[in-house]
Parts: structure tokens; C-alpha cells; sequence
């Protein structure tokens, strides 16, 4: 019994999602793709993720909380110069900023 039960909230949420991707196909056609909506979920997106970012690293929980500000600013000022002036690759912004913090981490100790 509990395992058609589970084959049955299985279907339901598989049937739930696909149709929603399905009209999604249906209406896609009509959809133009420079719509001003849809920039202002990409600016949304942006938003968002900008805002997650800046909690994490100036109001940080867990390991990186030790850390002092200065240690979590340095590294993400790194990795903005890194990903602007390396031809806006985010790769690029990723090593930079990972390579600082680890770099001022390595510091601190042997100071």
C-alpha cells in the first residue's frame, strides 16, 4: 500500500510539472523575446541574486562569520577587477575572488 501510494504522489507531481511545461510550448510562439517583461525579470533575477550575495558577505553565518569583514570584502573587490578587466568572464571573477580569500586566509596565520 505505501508503495502505490508513493508511485501515485510520484505521478501526480510529474504530471503537475509537465503540464505546466507543456503550455508553456503552447504560448511560447506568441511570446517576443525583447518584451519589456522580460527584462524586468532578468533585472528581478539580478536583483536578487546581488541582494544573496551581499547577506552572505557582509552578514555571513557559519565558518565565514569568523572571518572579518575586511577578509570577505578584499577577495570580492578582487573578483570584480578580475571579471572587468579580463573581458567580463565570470571564470575569471570566480579564480580571482577564491584566490584572494584564500591567499588573506594563508596570511593571517603565518602573521
Amino acid at each position: 500500500m505505501v508503495e502505490t501510494s508513493a508511485w501515485i504522489f510520484f505521478l501526480s507531481a510529474v504530471l503537475a510539472t509537465y503540464v505546466w511545461r507543456f503550455a508553456a510550448v503552447m504560448i511560447s510562439h506568441r511570446i517576443e523575446a525583447n518584451h519589456p517583461i522580460f527584462e524586468w525579470f532578468t533585472c528581478l533575477a539580478y536583483g536578487i541574486i546581488a541582494a544573496l550575495v551581499a547577506r552572505t558577505l557582509i552578514l555571513p553565518t557559519g565558518l565565514l562569520a569568523l572571518l572579518p569583514l575586511w577578509h570577505r570584502l578584499i577577495p570580492m573587490a578582487l573578483a570584480f577587477l578580475g571579471f572587468y578587466l579580463l573581458g567580463k568572464r565570470l571564470w575569471v571573477g570566480i579564480v580571482f575572488g577564491e584566490t584572494g580569500l584564500i591567499a588573506l586566509m594563508l596570511l593571517n596565520e603565518l602573521l
